[in-house]
């Protein structure tokens, strides 16, 4: 299986869980309805840290309840009297992880992965399996999507459960959560064909700006890890209004980028095509994301360095579609450019000296 592949199964897993959402969830519920926690703590890092990123504002708006997305080792302390500690880790054997359960003894610990075997479930008084099936490569593509969409059927089915959640808001969130798995397998179509127009370009890239405004900063940091993790170039993950701040002083040739375009029209948007404009007149490297019915309003209508992909018209569903053609990137550029699978290879030289995953 290659990463081509896992990212093309993620239609069907992400329709199947919206169907199944009940029975995954149903534990959690009994466990949220019984504890009532007061905050709850997202303990992730690398791409399950993206996740948990990403996923946090939906989980406030849900449970209007302070949720705190942190790294293991940057986790001293929590705050509530009711906390909830939701360790995520597809593999559940990253060594800070393991450690950082040890450390939580006494809370209220849910192991969330998608290894049934882990130790981290052992370590933890509940378990939940991310929905996303063996994903048998380093980088992690559709782990990433199921995470963001797991954590957010918690929010809802335990919301709706314990009864803080209204019906007509759980509503309106499934059926845009609907809508994104019916666009699905077209964006995976469209972004395909996006990086086999520009594979070229793609192909050259040696740094990497990756820019947008709210959740999309925060997909933009996912993106910018596959990146490193395939192509091995540095690249660099920035909310727009920081970025004008210092980091685009520091744009030139051989620094390409990527600009997210907000869902609607606006002032903020207008000044992110102007700052992709910009880019452009630098390097040519630069590439621009935004939905399908922003395409009148290009910064270059017929460039085939903009990609336009279906939306569902909502802020929560952007991880599902704005994270495609960083994945599709990083399963197709390093095939082209000779160095495919090397960066596993890196992180296993690594991992060998230093013990980043339990074995």
């Amino acid at each position: 299986m290659t990463m081509l592949d896992y990212i093309g199964e993620q239609p069907e897993l992400f329709l199947k869980a919206l169907e199944e959402r009940k029975a995954l969830t149903e534990e959690f519920c009994q466990i949220f309805a019984r504890k009532k926690p007061d905050s709850i703590y997202l303990i992730a890092s690398g791409t399950s840290g993206n996740a948990a990123r990403a996923a946090a504002p939906f989980l406030e708006w849900v449970w209007e309840r302070p949720v705190n997305a942190l790294a293991p080792s940057c986790l001293s302390r929590v705050w509530g009297k009711r906390p909830l500690l939701l360790l995520i880790s597809q593999g559940g054997k990253s060594a800070n992880m393991l450690d950082a359960a040890e450390r939580m003894e006494g809370y209220l610990r849910i192991a969330v992965t998608g290894n049934a075997d882990s130790k981290l479930n052992v370590l933890c008084e509940h378990q939940m399996r991310i929905p996303c099936g063996e994903e048998a490569i380093g980088p992690k593509t559709k782990g990433y999507t199921m995470t963001i969409l797991l954590l957010y059927l918690l929010a809802l089915e335990s919301g709706l459960f314990e009864g803080s959640l209204h019906q007509k808001r759980y509503e309106y969130s499934i059926s845009a959560l609907e809508r994104a798995a019916g666009q699905f397998a077209e964006n995976i179509h469209r972004t395909r064909a996006w990086v086999g127009e520009n594979e070229d370009e793609l192909s050259r890239l040696s740094k990497l700006y990756l820019v947008g405004e709210g959740q999309s900063a925060l997909i933009a940091a996912e993106g910018a890890l596959k990146v490193m993790e395939t192509l091995m170039i540095p690249a660099s993950a920035f909310e727009f209004e920081e970025y004008l701040h210092g980091p685009s002083c520091s744009l030139g040739e051989d620094v390409g980028g990527f600009y997210f375009l907000p869902l609607a029209e606006s002032e903020e948007g207008s000044r992110i095509k102007k700052m992709a404009a910009y880019h452009r007149e630098i390097s040519p490297m630069v590439f621009v994301c935004g939905k399908e019915s922003g395409a009148d309003a290009s910064i270059c209508k017929k460039d085939k360095r903009d990609l336009f992909l279906l939306s569902s018209g909502q802020w929560f569903t952007r991880p599902f579609e704005e994270i495609l053609p960083l994945q599709m990137i990083s399963a197709v550029i390093p095939g082209k450019k000779g160095i495919e699978g090397m960066g596993m290879k890196c992180f296993k030289a690594i991992d060998q000296r230093l013990g980043v995953k339990e074995k």
